[in-house]
């Protein structure tokens, strides 16, 4: 009985992780559903055991089966994301008209005029006609408070040359996986040397939530 429990938490584990690794959607599909139906069975198996008087450890595995639900849940999500992003490139979902600084506006006229006035969390910093890097939030937060006022934007910025960066041809699946592993919110499009827009985690589910209303 022992030996069986271990097995089927490996099946789970894996099928709750959707072998990821080595199996194509269709089939990462079915596993994370079998791992949700594993982790079921796993749930109702420890609240028996524990009406039962098997106290705690009854339990444990019904924990072990809420963990193993919340994998699969997870998996399968990112799966269906993936699917409706299949064949959907940066170009068709990057915003073309981030609004653009002048690297010599101080911090504290930046955040008032612009970060505050228009709700947008990235901005280009223009200098000479043109993008010499990027600003967000983040690293506004990096610079004391106290000196906004004689800081430039330019001095915060990101410069262009440390950027990462995508191509407009690139997959969005693509982009996100380049912005989940570098834990970022935005990635400039660049082609030919130039920044042509910026692809953003809320972009991508702007994107999503249009095409679901739409039941694309």
């Amino acid at each position: 009985m022992e030996y069986l429990f271990y097995v089927l938490l490996g099946i789970g584990l894996a099928a709750a992780c959707g072998f990821r690794v080595f199996v194509p959607f269709l089939a990462i599909s079915i596993a994370a559903m079998t791992g949700q139906l594993i982790a079921a069975g796993f749930i109702l198996l420890g609240l028996l055991n524990f009406y039962r008087g098997a106290g705690i450890g009854g339990l444990w595995i019904g924990f072990i089966g809420l963990f193993l639900l919340t994998a699969a849940r997870g998996t399968y999500a990112q799966v269906k994301m993936k699917e409706r992003l299949r064949g959907v490139r940066v170009a068709d979902v990057m915003a073309r008209d981030y609004p653009r600084v002048d690297g010599r506006t101080n911090l504290q006229t930046f955040v008032d005029e612009y970060v505050l006035h228009t709700g947008r969390r990235c901005h280009l910093i223009v200098e000479n006609g043109a993008v010499a890097g990027l600003i967000t939030p983040h690293e506004i937060k990096a610079v004391d408070r106290a000196r906004w006022p004689h800081t430039t934007v330019h001095s915060a910025m990101i410069p262009i040359e440390r950027l990462k960066t995508v191509s407009p041809q690139a997959f969005v699946a693509e982009a996100l996986e380049m912005l989940a592993r570098d834990d970022i919110n935005q990635l400039p499009v660049v082609a030919n040397g130039r920044i042509e827009g910026v692809i953003s985690r809320d972009r991508v589910m702007q994107f999503l939530t249009t095409r679901a209303e739409l039941e694309m």
